[in-house]
């Protein structure tokens, strides 16, 4: 069994509302995201069925495009209009995640600067003139742990996609 979905025309007006809402399920996504990686790690290494809602990585994304592309319960139109869903959130997500305030992703890059503009302020307030950039070299050992993280996710995600993928349309 698959599921449905209603595809209706929607109006400009609502576009805004349908944006807000896709956003507040990336960012729900991106909050739940540990909680559903340990489900994963789970999932992997027993007989348990995965959660078609749960993350999926590169081979998964690229293995539900195939299906959307070739399954015959869709219209050409449909299928176009899914895959650029499908685009859509995964940029969305995609943005989302960079946005965490740790290094080496770009939020952790926002996150120095916007340290280094308040420490520089703050030191001008009090009178102690002008101070040198923070040092990020500092943060290096939270960095590679961050990387370790990442890669570790990456691998775990790219086993699940292959050894138990996402099926779509049954």
């Amino acid at each position: 069994m698959s599921p449905t979905q209603e595809r209706r025309p929607m109006a400009l007006a609502e576009f805004p509302g349908e944006m807000a809402g896709m956003i507040g399920q990336t960012f729900t996504a991106l909050f739940t995201l540990p909680e559903k990686l340990v489900e994963i790690g789970g999932v992997a290494f027993s007989d348990a069925e995965r959660d078609p809602e749960g993350p999926i990585g590169m081979v998964g994304v690229g293995r539900v495009a195939g299906e959307i592309v070739s399954t015959e319960q869709l219209e050409v139109v449909e299928k176009a209009q899914v895959g650029l869903s499908l685009l859509g959130s995964l940029n969305l997500f995609l943005f989302a995640f960079n946005m965490v305030p740790l290094l080496p992703l770009d939020g952790g890059h926002i996150a120095v600067a916007l340290y280094e503009g308040a420490r520089r302020r703050i030191n001008l307030a009090r009178g102690r003139g002008i101070i040198g950039p923070f040092d990020t070299a500092r943060l290096l050992p939270l960095t590679y742990v961050v990387v370790g993280v990442l890669l570790c996710m990456t691998a775990l995600l790219l086993y699940v996609d292959i050894v138990k993928p996402v099926i779509l349309f049954g």
